[in-house]
């Protein structure tokens, strides 16, 4: 079944005898089995939703997470003023909102920096530290950064100065720094399963033990989500204890935080969902640090002053639409049927904006099903954002360009990450891209779930889904295959996105959408295409003004032969 975007698409097989025990076992329907069976679920992760254990820190006994306790807990004792140094994403922000809201509750004295992505790049430098090193700070704590930044912890040694990283992006080729304390679950290059989780979660799981041997009262719950939007913001698996933390931060949720609340409340019209964080609080918060500075949203987190939280929200809004504009006209300069039969996808243009390179790196591997690097200029220098897809680690690849010192720095996860480098090596590095994957080969096919017909309101597939949220990385959304469908109805959303008005043999209609397909073959096909074809979708329950409809989001499209 070769599908208009040059796919071959296959149903997951899963064996009935297996599907038949999950459903007698856990009392569910089939599709719900099969679902969890093809996503690898273990009991705790089907059972996740009865759990009533609320106890989450799998880190109490850590040595690392004890020993930075009692560190931590002594520069407090002795009020030692303390430089938070985090990073300008959301895991950044939301690490150094909890850390700091902490210290001030405690009335430690501390300061935060935060680097500017054009002028300062990613993570610590010598420069901005020494800019912001008081006399009477003698202690760095590192959020969200740190693990690759040898240079720096050597110089603040020689100074005398204590570091503490808290982080979890990938330790280039496992050299460790030299820090007092590191924080990371992946310094001893173990298998991360439960332990893989955002620098937020680090950060409030660490603020919980100091919390405890201190006796304070500081309330942390109430700082839980934002662990719950770094969770699903910097695509942490959601699986074993992300999923746990996720289902028990949202049962009760109640936003306590002024800043944070006004942010949700001006822009969703009802209660919160997974989805809302990763498609609209996640993107508003990012937003400032793509295109101004990260500051202005951890100010908004720490303020209680109404005036200053209504002139940053309005500010950040702006930052937003700014984001979403230059998002497009970036778009617009890339050519995609250029890179259907590359192996990898390398594009550099001085003209694409440094703050949404990553978007773009994003959308086009996802596209693509390919990696992708997306190269501009700044500062006389090459910057890189690079996505990737079908479980390629492009932690190696970066290890490999470090090796042969054709970048001067990089790093991140094993499907995100970044570098810098010399405007002269630009050709080198193209050229190393191509011969690394020249004998890639992409997934031979792409998988739907299940064969299904347009869903009613009532029907059973509304609670298996929402049995099987939080949708993410390790657990994707299903995708059903419908047979027979015309479009009766299309419309273009945002010269981005396609509506359609689809309809059955049967005759029951439903609304779709298709993000980002515009000028694609697929959207072509959504707009033009008026003989029957077959569908591969997600079902969506979509909750506008407390009315809940169920629609499509369009995954791709089998012509009919």
């Amino acid at each position: 079944m070769i599908s208009v975007s040059g796919k071959e698409w296959k149903e997951y097989k899963t064996p009935k005898r297996l599907i038949d025990k999950y459903s007698s076992d856990f009392d569910i329907s089939e599709n719900l089995s099969k679902f969890y069976l093809s996503r690898n679920f273990n009991k705790e992760d089907i059972l996740i939703k009865e759990i009533t254990d609320n106890h989450l820190n799998i880190f109490s006994k850590n040595k690392d997470f004890l020993s930075a306790s009692e560190m931590i807990v002594d520069i407090i004792k002795n009020k030692k003023k303390t430089l938070i140094f985090g990073d300008y994403d959301v895991d950044g922000i939301s690490s150094i909102t909890i850390l700091s809201s902490f210290f001030k509750y405690l009335n430690h004295p501390f300061k935060y920096v935060i680097p500017d992505r054009f002028i300062d790049g990613y993570g610590p430098n010598i420069r901005l530290l020494e800019q912001n090193l008081e006399k009477e700070i003698d202690n760095i704590i590192f959020l969200d950064c740190g693990s690759n930044c040898h240079d720096v912890i050597n110089h603040l040694k020689t100074k005398k100065i204590k570091t503490i990283i808290v982080d979890h992006h990938i330790i280039n080729n496992l050299d460790i720094p030299k820090s007092d304390i590191l924080i990371n679950p992946v310094k001893n290059n173990q298998k991360k399963i439960d332990n893989n989780v955002c620098a937020a979660t680090l950060t409030f799981f660490l603020i919980d033990i100091i919390n405890k041997k201190l006796d304070s009262k500081f309330i942390l719950k109430d700082y839980l989500i934002y662990c719950l939007i770094s969770t699903i913001c910097d695509v942490m698996p959601l699986k074993g204890f992300n999923r746990k933390m996720l289902v028990i931060g949202f049962r009760n949720l109640i936003v306590k935080n002024k800043g944070l609340k006004k942010l949700i409340s001006n822009n969703l019209k009802k209660k919160i969902t997974y989805q809302d964080i990763g498609f609209n609080i996640g993107p508003l918060i990012n937003s400032s640090g793509r295109v101004a500075k990260a500051n202005d949203v951890v100010e908004l987190f720490l303020s209680q002053n109404d005036d200053k939280i209504d002139k940053i929200l309005n500010k950040m809004s702006t930052h937003n639409v700014t984001r979403k504009k230059i998002e497009q006209e970036n778009l617009d300069l890339i050519d995609f049927k250029k890179y259907n039969s590359k192996n990898v996808i390398f594009i550099y243009n001085k003209k694409f904006h440094e703050g949404v390179i990553g978007i773009l790196a994003a959308k086009l591997s996802k596209i693509f099903n390919k990696p992708c690097f997306i190269m501009t200029e700044s500062h006389n220098l090459l910057k890189c954002s690079i996505r990737s897809a079908n479980n390629v680690k492009i932690n190696k690849t970066i290890n490999k360009l470090i090796a042969n010192k054709l970048i001067i720095s990089g790093g991140g996860h094993d499907e995100a990450g970044g570098f810098s480098a010399r405007k002269e090596y630009l050709s080198y590095i193209q050229e190393f891209l191509n011969n690394e994957y020249r004998t890639f080969k992409k997934r031979s096919y792409s998988y739907f779930d299940a064969f299904t017909i347009f869903p009613k309101k009532n029907s059973s597939i509304v609670n298996d889904l929402k049995s099987l949220e939080p949708f993410g990385k390790d657990n994707p959304e299903p995708i059903f295959y419908f047979r027979n469908i015309k479009s009766i109805k299309s419309k273009i959303i945002n010269n981005r996105h396609v509506q359609n008005i689809l309809k059955n043999k049967g005759g029951r209609s439903i609304k779709s959408l298709s993000f980002d397909c515009v000028n694609s073959e697929l959207g072509n096909y959504l707009l033009n295409f008026k003989k029957e074809f077959d569908l591969l979708a997600c079902i969506v329950e979509n909750n506008w003004n407390n009315k809940k409809e169920l629609e499509l989001r369009v995954i791709d499209i089998i012509p009919k032969t």
